[in-house]
């Protein structure tokens, strides 16, 4: 099942608990949008007068990890252990929240056998 979320201002939504909520103890799997801090250019010298600045958009999946780093959107792409409390996590991307354009919240139904071996 697929719910998505989209805020015109997903700043005040991740600041509101929208995203997800401080009191559950699941990491959400969302889809985030976010504006990237770049340089603007492929290094070297650039010339002034044909330089047209260009914004960079990125798209990240994975896990919400709640209240990791104040002012930022915390967003891991693997677990290891229970996904709504990992022992260890891995791909960690600090997103500041001024930086987030849109948040799509998926909903993912485990298994009940997800620890399984057979699985």
């Amino acid at each position: 099942m697929l719910c998505v979320w989209r805020q015109t201002d997903p700043v005040r939504a991740v600041l509101m608990g929208e995203v997800y909520d401080e009191d559950d103890e699941t990491w959400p799997i969302v889809v985030c949008q976010w504006r990237d801090a770049s340089s603007g250019s492929e290094g070297g010298w650039v010339d002034t007068a044909t330089y047209e600045p260009q914004e960079t958009h990125v798209l990240t999946v994975g896990w919400v990890w709640p209240q990791c780093l104040e002012g930022h959107l915390t967003i891991v792409s693997s677990v290891i252990g229970i996904p709504n409390d990992p022992d260890t996590v891995g791909e960690i991307t600090h997103i500041p929240l001024e930086n987030v354009c849109s948040v799509y919240s998926l909903a993912a139904h485990l298994p009940v056998n997800w620890f399984d071996e057979n699985f």
